[in-house]
């Protein structure tokens, strides 16, 4: 994964690439399970390719496995009306159409519509079988058919699809992970456990480190277990690798008088971790990386060959002199290469400490969060694992504090408990286990800043408005928007306006989604005719997390709220599609960190932010149960 991420870093002139580069290149993105990347990767290629079908197909593929059903609907609608029937891609298009309807069919809750997008995705995928013969779509067309109720149908088709596979079996395609794959399926379909469990164990044998592609398995499977008994052998077979979260201690300092993690601890609690992760079966790793702890659970990744994902809560140096440097100068040439390492590095925020520990918590958030967006991607459970005093009081955003948080959400955690690995080593050393207490090295917070969640919102055409129009906006949308505003439990910290604008701070992440999607609703559902106002009045609405100052604004004479991040907001709603609520990542980790199933985050790409203002990943908020 590393040296895919290097080589679309370095690309150089996107221009003068073949758009075979990008295919090869996005195609690996989505195997090794980014299609996040993936997207980002092609999408760019289709700037320089606007024509390129192919480039257009894996896109809207990127799109569907990162989640975002819309985007990935419209752009498989828009190739449709572009393909021919007797064009290569027509039917590949045809079957995404057909895995677009599936997914659909998965968000709803609704027995009779459930039904409905079942029969739509088995229609779809039977028209491509029907077609072409070919075993990828009529596998769907069978698991389709049975889960809107058509047995017999389904079954028929998985029949045929079996006997198809089991030929191409034993000629030059025997080595198709998907082609076990599917021969799994047909057997499971069949109610041949034993066969099913076979072809499936020798589909993830053939996959190797695609775990994208497994994962793609494992979500059919369950897709499956909602009508038939799925054996324990089937989902052992499609076991694949843990989703970690890492939270540990860092070495104490050269000058505590106590002791919690003294260096000579170091050789065992490696030991332990390794252990943990090889039992885990570990290979996507989420943490900070100060001395301790984090730095090891990365450096065993690595060993393992697995991914390394990094959050630090504020600028690289700052950190470095926080919470690496008082541990020894090898400590910070090991931070270095861990963070050289790394698929990817995140900074809560890019200024300073300035005192602030909210950022500790914040941190925490984003790594829990990062890795529960992960796991839900690749279908399988994410894991906790400490490194923990677990007599330590629960500092904010310390090791304590993020247990706490993670098992709150009902997730599971495995803890290496610092105390027990202290008296093996005094047993060892024989001498008795030393007392310790709760230490901390930070400067001690000043409470500068806090997470707040920004929405800003803008009215699409205000500026277009006839000047009658005025007073009706200002008495009847505001109006409206703030019934919105009143009914919110828990209401917004600030509220602000300026012309269509609106500026809206919330102290929860999950009361700002609530109502970003509520004012949307209110918006879109609304006949702005009846109260003098264009028929198409639509809104933009953006919400991005992060710290911010609050402090009173002597010309409005109530709280205020400034700082980089709430710039940072500013510049997503300019590029948010009308009628949507667009979030930023962070925003979108802390709302997985929650534990709320309420909504959910679908992935957009990297996007450029207005004025200049960078680029950065966006999703788009919508609730779980909503198709778009």
């Amino acid at each position: 994964m590393d040296e895919l991420i290097k080589q679309w870093e370095s690309r150089g002139d996107e221009q003068e690439i073949d758009a075979a580069w990008y295919l090869d290149l996005g195609a690996r993105a989505l195997e090794l399970g980014h299609p996040s990347l993936a997207f980002d990767i092609l999408d760019c290629a289709l700037r320089y390719h606007p024509q390129h079908v192919a480039l257009a197909y894996r896109a809207a593929l990127a799109l569907a496995r990162a989640g975002s059903f819309r985007s990935a609907s419209e752009r498989v609608a828009a190739l449709l009306e572009e393909l021919s029937p007797d064009e290569d891609l027509f039917e590949d298009t045809l079957s995404l159409a057909g895995r677009l309807a599936k997914d659909c069919y998965q968000r709803l809750t609704d027995a009779k519509l459930r039904k409905v997008a079942a029969e739509e995705s088995a229609q779809r995928y039977r028209t491509a079988f029907e077609r072409t013969r070919d075993w990828f779509p009529g596998i769907n067309a069978a698991t389709m058919s049975v889960l809107a109720g058509e047995l017999e149908q389904g079954r028929t088709i998985a029949e045929e699809v079996l006997a198809t596979c089991l030929a191409l079996a034993e000629g030059p395609s025997k080595d198709d992970y998907w082609l076990a794959a599917t021969l799994g399926e047909a057997n499971l379909l069949l109610k041949q456990n034993d066969d099913a469990a076979r072809w499936y164990a020798c589909a993830t044998k053939l996959a190797g480190n695609r775990v994208g592609d497994i994962a793609s398995m494992r979500r059919q499977v369950r897709l499956l277990g909602e009508v038939l008994e799925i054996d324990g052998a089937v989902q052992q077979a499609l076991d694949i690798p843990k989703v970690v979260a890492f939270t540990g201690h860092m070495i104490d300092r050269p000058d505590s008088d106590t002791s919690r993690f003294p260096p000579q601890l170091e050789a065992l609690v490696r030991t332990q971790i390794r252990e943990a992760l090889e039992r885990l079966g570990a290979d996507f790793g989420y943490a900070s990386a100060a001395c301790g702890g984090d730095i090891i659970f990365l450096e065993e990744m690595l060993t393992r060959g697995g991914e390394i994902h990094i959050a630090l809560p504020f600028r690289r140096d700052e950190f470095v002199d926080t919470s690496v440097k008082f541990a020894g100068d090898d400590w910070v040439t090991r931070f270095e290469h861990v963070l050289s390492h790394a698929t990817a590095v995140t900074y809560a925020t890019n200024e300073g400490y300035l005192g602030d520990d909210i950022l500790f918590q914040y941190t925490g958030d984003l790594v829990n969060g990062m890795a529960l967006l992960r796991a839900d991607q690749m279908a399988t459970e994410p894991v906790l694992l400490a490194v923990l005093e677990t007599d330590s009081a629960a500092m904010q955003g310390g090791t304590q504090d993020n247990v706490t948080r993670w098992r709150a959400i009902g997730n599971t955690v495995e803890i290496i408990d610092l105390a027990a690995v202290r008296r093996d080593i005094d047993a060892i050393a024989h001498q008795p286990s030393r007392p310790t207490k709760s230490q901390s090295s930070r400067q001690g917070s000043r409470s500068h800043r806090n997470i707040h969640t920004m929405l800003f919102a803008d009215v699409v055409g205000f500026s277009k408005l006839r000047e009658e129009a005025a007073p009706s906006f200002f008495v009847e949308f505001l109006g409206q928007v703030a019934k919105v505003i009143k009914s919110s439990n828990p209401g917004p910290a600030s509220c602000n306006t300026w012309g269509d604008g609106l500026f809206i701070v919330f102290d929860s992440v999950v009361a700002a989604a609530d109502f970003s999607l509520r004012l949307r609703d209110m918006v879109l559902q609304n006949d702005w005719e009846k109260s003098g106002l264009p028929e198409d009045t639509n809104i933009r609405i953006a919400l991005h997390a992060g710290p911010v100052y609050r402090a009173h604004d002597p010309i409005i004479d109530r709280p205020n709220y400034f700082g980089a991040h709430v710039n940072r907001a500013a510049r997503i709603e300019p590029v948010t599609t009308p009628g949507s609520v667009f979030v930023s990542e962070q925003t979108a980790c802390l709302l997985a960190s929650q534990g709320i199933d309420a909504f959910a985050c679908d992935y957009l790409g990297v996007m450029a932010l207005a004025k200049k203002f960078g680029s950065g990943s966006l999703y788009r908020l919508r609730r779980s149960n909503e198709i778009d």
